[in-house]
């Protein structure tokens, strides 16, 4: 019963999932994932997300498509999925992101 109350409807999955082509983007760029282990983030609601850390703070929503997904110039500009993105799905425990930095670990250890 406890289950149940906690389940998410199909509706909600959905709209849990972020919109981001990662195919048309290229893929998760390595450098830029390796960039967002070190921003410190706050998560404001859902979704969303206020980054320091790097040469300027920077506010993500991942799920109102409205809206930029970053404000920063590597999203806006060229249409990227920043370090900003790749960081707030991290927090949220986007498997496919989480996936990427295990094989960025594992990359890492091979060459030392």
């Amino acid at each position: 019963m406890v289950g149940e109350h906690c389940r998410m409807t199909e509706a909600d999955e959905i709209r849990a999932r972020p919109a981001i082509d990662f195919q048309a983007a290229g893929g998760v760029d390595r450098s830029r994932l390796e960039r967002s282990l070190g921003l410190h983030g706050e998560r404001v609601g859902y979704g969303r997300y206020h980054f320091t850390g790097g040469s300027e703070p920077h506010w993500v929503d991942l799920y109102t498509a409205a809206f930029p997904r970053c404000d920063c110039a590597d999203h806006l500009w060229r249409d990227a999925i920043c370090k900003h993105i790749l960081a707030a799905l991290i927090r949220e425990g986007n498997e496919m992101i989480l996936g990427e930095v295990g094989r960025l670990v594992a990359g890492l250890r091979s060459a030392a």
